[in-house]
């Protein structure tokens, strides 16, 4: 099977209509999509129960922006109209091979669910007000703070664990997903990114509005010292 031109007209329909459908990014312009064209070309014809579709990213800027490519060519695979592969860059044959394989063996099943907790977490509130967060922690709730290791051992409410902000993207896996998770900062930036984070990744999690300050500014105990878990 021949690879198809996808246009803004186009393009949503085949995602939605089709089991699995690869998507090259590319531009005339580009020799690195040039010399992927034949390599993909040719996994088109040995692969003919996929749909194999072309971009132009100069031609099609709206799909493009929409996709957030921002450097070409720029793979994308589709499974029952779910992103399951983003790459940029040209592969070989061998990995193109491999990439295909791999979304034929994707379990849709858990895809799905993982998509629809997603939708759920996205559909509840980001932040927690002080006053609502506060009979949370006496219950023992989990609660991280995401500051850096100073301002944590400065003051920080008893029994939140460190997990500065940057160390999020490893130090998430060990956190529990059958219950909420509170994360506060100093004043709600860093926790709102890191609750984005945690939600994107199955976690129900719960920026604390007005950080560790307005916690204090409430008059509510806080603890020094470091982390003894660290």
């Amino acid at each position: 099977m021949a690879t198809t031109t996808l246009t803004n007209a186009t393009f949503e329909q085949v995602v939605r209509t089709n089991d699995i459908v690869f998507v090259d990014f590319w531009a005339a312009w580009c020799g690195p999509c040039r010399q992927f064209a034949p390599v993909f070309e040719k996994a088109s014809e040995a692969h003919p129960d996929i749909v194999f579709g072309k971009i132009d990213t100069e031609a099609e800027r709206q799909i493009s922006a929409a996709a957030q490519v921002t450097s070409i060519p720029t793979l994308m695979a589709f499974r029952e109209g779910i992103l399951v592969f983003s790459q940029a860059g040209a592969l070989p044959a061998a990995a193109l091979e491999q990439v295909i394989q791999g979304v034929k063996a994707i379990d849709m099943t858990e895809v799905h669910a993982q998509v629809a907790r997603q939708q759920e977490l996205h559909d509840l509130p980001r932040e927690i007000q002080q006053a609502d967060f506060a009979p949370k922690w006496s219950q023992g709730a989990t609660v991280i703070d995401v500051r850096e290791p100073m301002e944590y051992a400065a003051g920080h409410v008893p029994g939140a664990v460190l997990m500065p902000l940057r160390s999020v993207p490893e130090a998430a896996a060990g956190l529990p997903t059958d219950q909420p998770v509170y994360v506060i900062c100093a004043s709600g930036n860093r926790s709102l990114q890191a609750t984005d984070f945690l939600r994107q990744n199955g976690i129900e999690a719960y920026s604390v509005a007005g950080g560790t300050g307005a916690w204090v500014s409430a008059g509510r105990e806080v603890v020094t010292g470091p982390d003894p878990r660290a």
